[in-house]
C-alpha cells in the first residue's frame, strides 16, 4: 500500500546571499504548502552590525511569490539552530501549547506541516530530485532525513569532488540542537552508527535517515560568487578564527582548476572542484539572471 504523500513547509534562515534567494525559492516554491524567511536584517550572529540585508524588500515586493506562500520575519538569533526551532514553534507548535479562541473563522491555521524542508539561501534543487526525496520520505517514514549537496567553488561550473550530507527535512515535532543537526539521543547516535542511516532499522530507531545518493541530491553554492561575498562569508562564520591564515590570498585570488585542499578551514575537505557542463546543472541555475562571474557561458 503506498503512503500518503508528506506536505512540506520551507523554512529559510537568511544573512545575505540575496542573490541566491530568487533561483532558491523557485526551485521549491511547487513542492511547499508554504515558506518562513526568518532574517536578523542588519545583524550577524553575534549581534553585531552587518550591511542591511535586501531580503526584506524582495519578499515585500511578492516578485517570486505569485501564491502568496510566503511569510517574513525579522528577528536576531545567536544561532542557525535557535532561529530554525522558533520558527518552527511558530507554524507547528508542539503539544502542551494552549489552543487560542479564534475571533473568525479567517483566524483558524490551517494543519501543520507533516515535515520542514530546510534550505539556506544559497541551496537549489532539480525538480526530479526533491520529487524522489518526497517520494522516499513517503515510503521511508523517519524524524529527519540527511541529503547529499553537490558543492561549489568560484561559480556554478566547478564542483568540489563528493558531497558533502546535510538535514533537508525534518518532522514537524522535532527541533534542533546545533546547526542542521536533530536532537538525537546517545542509543539512537549509537543505532545508527550501527546500522547505518541508509538502512530502515537505523532509520526508524536512530530517527536519522540517509537518502541514497542515486535518488536525491541537492546543489549548494558554498563558495560561489565574487571576493566579497566569500570574504564576508568568512568573516561571519562561527569558523572565523579557524581559517587558514591568508586562505583568501593563497587559495581563492590564485585558484586554478588544478589546485588542491581548497576549504578555508579544513583544507582537505574540499580535496578539488571538476568543471560541470550546463547540461548537468538544474534548471534553475542555468535560467537565472546571475551577477558576473557566477555561471560561465558556455
Amino acid at each position: 500500500m503506498s503512503r500518503r504523500t508528506p506536505s512540506l513547509h520551507a523554512l529559510y534562515t537568511v544573512l545575505g546571499d540575496e542573490e541566491f534567494i530568487e533561483a532558491s525559492i523557485g526551485s521549491i516554491y511547487p513542492f511547499v504548502s508554504g515558506i518562513t524567511i526568518i532574517t536578523a536584517y542588519d545583524r550577524s550572529w553575534s549581534n553585531s552590525p552587518r550591511p542591511e540585508s535586501t531580503i526584506v524588500d524582495m519578499v515585500l515586493s511578492r516578485k517570486f511569490d505569485p501564491e502568496r506562500k510566503i511569510s517574513l520575519i525579522i528577528k536576531h538569533f545567536t544561532s542557525e539552530a535557535a532561529s530554525r526551532n522558533a520558527v518552527m514553534d511558530l507554524v507547528a507548535p508542539r503539544a502542551g501549547v494552549a489552543p487560542i479562541s479564534p475571533q473568525d473563522t479567517y483566524d483558524i491555521l490551517g494543519p501543520a506541516p507533516d515535515y520542514f524542508l530546510i534550505v539556506d539561501a544559497d541551496e537549489i534543487w532539480d525538480p526530479g530530485d526533491l520529487t524522489r526525496l518526497i517520494d522516499y520520505m513517503a515510503e521511508h517514514p523517519a524524524r529527519a532525513y540527511r541529503a547529499g549537496a553537490h558543492r561549489y567553488f568560484k561559480c556554478w561550473n566547478y564542483r568540489i569532488a563528493g558531497l558533502e550530507w546535510s538535514t533537508v527535512a525534518v518532522r514537524s515535532d522535532r527541533r534542533f540542537r546545533y546547526l542542521r543537526n536533530v536532537f538525537q539521543s546517545v542509543l539512537q547516535r549509537l543505532v545508527s552508527k550501527v546500522f547505518g542511516r541508509t538502512s530502515r532499522i537505523g532509520a526508524m530507531l536512530g530517527g536519522v535517515c540517509d537518502v541514497p545518493a542515486e535518488v536525491s541530491v541537492f546543489h549548494h553554492g558554498s563558495y560561489v560568487g565574487s571576493r566579497d561575498r566569500i570574504s564576508t562569508k568568512l568573516q561571519l562564520s562561527g569558523h572565523a578564527k579557524d581559517v587558514v591564515p591568508d586562505w583568501m590570498e593563497t587559495v581563492w585570488d590564485s585558484w586554478t582548476p588544478e589546485m588542491r585542499n581548497l576549504n578555508p578551514v579544513w583544507p582537505d575537505l574540499y580535496s578539488h572542484a571538476v568543471r560541470v557542463d550546463h547540461a548537468d546543472l538544474p534548471h534553475a541555475i542555468i535560467a537565472s539572471v546571475w551577477p558576473d562571474g557566477y555561471l560561465l557561458q558556455e
